[in-house]
């Protein structure tokens, strides 16, 4: 069963040649403030100065100077300064899944606990601190030992912290379940405009790819890349027809990679270029595909 999550799930993309994303922020109390999210990454919150409050899967907790805290995948997670006005400057680190994925197929299998071993807390401490520097004073190979302390801090997480889940979320569920593909084309919906992989949404959904993929097509008739592209196309001809905009400006404002891309997709489910489509309907409400599911 997938689990009921209660808040915003959260898609975070690396930054360029690092295993991850970097954020150093020093801001009021305030401004600190998250809604409630998760998201398949891992996560690290370290507060270089100042006061933060956190809830990491309903238990609330006071973070302070050289604190730092884990957040595992999936685990819900919100922040907020400690006083309105107070400035707070503190470090997140977030570990791309597809990444860790990559070395580390049985992941999924785990939750990470750093407070196990004092002596590894302290190791990874040391890292943060290390990025932290980096981040306030770059230089020629800064992005490198960046990259160098974000896998150091996997390698102590993965061999020095790791727990074994009760529960395998890969477990393929009943194929009867409906609330899976309500989730999935929700996700969709929501995230269109993005990059999306089919590991993103079979992990999204709580399922395996190749599960996925046949779970999918076996309910709604089409591949999840067909229905992804059908989301696209819907919204790129309304963005033409009713708003005005180009063919290039709409289709990658709603996710195609390219104008080409786009008018390959139009042309296999119309059986025309969008220019004499438009032409034709001009006056009309597009055509949506998507309603015939």
């Amino acid at each position: 069963m997938a689990a009921n999550y209660k808040g915003k799930y959260e898609i975070v993309t690396a930054d360029d040649n690092l295993p991850g994303k970097v954020l150093l922020y020093s801001k009021p109390g305030k401004e600190c403030y998250t809604n409630k999210h998760w998201h398949k990454n891992l996560e690290i919150d370290y507060i270089v100065k100042g006061r933060m409050w956190t809830n990491l899967c309903g238990v609330d907790r006071d973070l302070y100077d050289g604190d730092y805290i884990l957040v595992n995948s999936e685990a819900v997670h919100q922040t907020c300064g400690k006083e309105p006005d107070e400035p707070v400057k503190y470090l997140v680190v977030l570990f791309s899944y597809s990444y860790i994925k990559s070395y580390f197929a049985d992941f999924e299998k785990y939750t990470f606990d750093v407070n196990v071993n004092e002596q590894v807390r302290a190791r990874i401490r040391d890292l943060l601190k290390a990025i932290v520097f980096e981040v306030e004073n770059p230089g020629e190979f800064s992005r490198l030992k960046i990259s160098l302390a974000m896998n150091q801090i996997m390698m102590y997480l993965f061999t020095k912290c790791r727990i074994k889940r009760e529960i395998d979320p890969a477990a393929a569920p009943s194929a009867d379940e409906p609330e899976y593909i309500t989730k999935a084309i929700d996700f969709i919906r929501e995230n269109y405009r993005e990059r999306i992989t089919l590991e993103d949404i079979s992990s999204f959904v709580g399922l395996t790819p190749t599960y996925f993929s046949r779970y999918f097509k076996a309910t709604t008739h089409k591949t999840f890349k067909c229905y992804l592209n059908l989301v696209r196309l819907e919204n790129t001809l309304i963005d033409i027809q009713q708003n005005g905009m180009s063919e290039t400006r709409a289709s990658l404002e709603n996710g195609f990679p390219s104008v080409k891309a786009f008018i390959a997709v139009f042309k296999s489910v119309y059986g025309c270029a969008p220019s004499e489509y438009v032409k034709q309907y001009q006056e009309e409400a597009p055509i949506s595909e998507i309603q015939k599911l």
